[in-house]
């Protein structure tokens, strides 16, 4: 997996400010509206395009770590890119730029939750986000089928469990185990067959 890669690793990166960094997830979470899978699209604009901290390969995975995680995705995700630029350090400095702007709008909207929730302009601005914020997943989830597209099995795999989620309704704890199980089992069948070829 390209999590093996220590692209991120290298000396310069490791050199990544840490203000700079605070600054980038504090401008993602401002806009962390619609769950933590709607912001996944500007993460990946972020860190692999602005900054290139990370290669689109390298996203994929951390999206697939950060999902094994306890927690929002959006957050994991961010800490997982901030641990690998800066350690601990990047790691906090990560998620609180994330989860800065959130946490105080989150806190003006309790207080405020009467209030506000009979506010015909309030509502009909939510009415708009909703589905914006599911185009947003929609289209990362195409991005990332079509990057997966080039390996046969990768895209018929993504087919079949989005299919058995939408129509048959698992547990997704044992959907993600399982799912992790298949994908250890058919890497270790890669490489068995690389090194079969490479001793021939």
């Amino acid at each position: 997996m390209a999590l093996n890669d220590n692209t991120l690793q290298n000396e310069e990166e490791k050199k990544v400010p840490l203000w700079d960094l605070f600054l980038s997830f504090l401008k993602m979470g401002a806009v962390l509206i619609g769950g933590g899978y709607a912001l996944l699209p500007l993460l990946e604009n972020e860190i692999t395009v602005k900054h290139k901290w990370a290669k689109s390969e390298e996203m994929t995975d951390l999206y697939a770590l950060a999902q094994l995680l306890p927690g929002v995705i959006a957050v994991n995700t961010a800490m997982l890119v901030g641990n690998r630029l800066r350690g601990l350090a990047g790691n906090l400095i990560a998620a609180l730029g994330l989860v800065f702007v959130p946490f105080i709008l989150i806190v003006i909207y309790a207080i405020t939750y009467s209030t506000m929730n009979n506010v015909e302009v309030v509502m009909k601005i939510l009415d708009g986000v909703r589905p914006a914020a599911a185009g947003m997943i929609f289209a990362m989830g195409l991005k990332m089928l079509v990057k997966e597209s080039k390996k046969r099995w990768a895209c018929m795999f993504s087919l079949t469990v989005c299919a058995i989620v939408l129509f048959l309704n698992p547990p997704i704890v044992w959907m993600i185990l399982s799912t992790v199980l298949l994908g250890l089992i058919l890497n270790s069948v890669n490489i068995w067959k690389k090194r079969k070829e490479e001793s021939c």
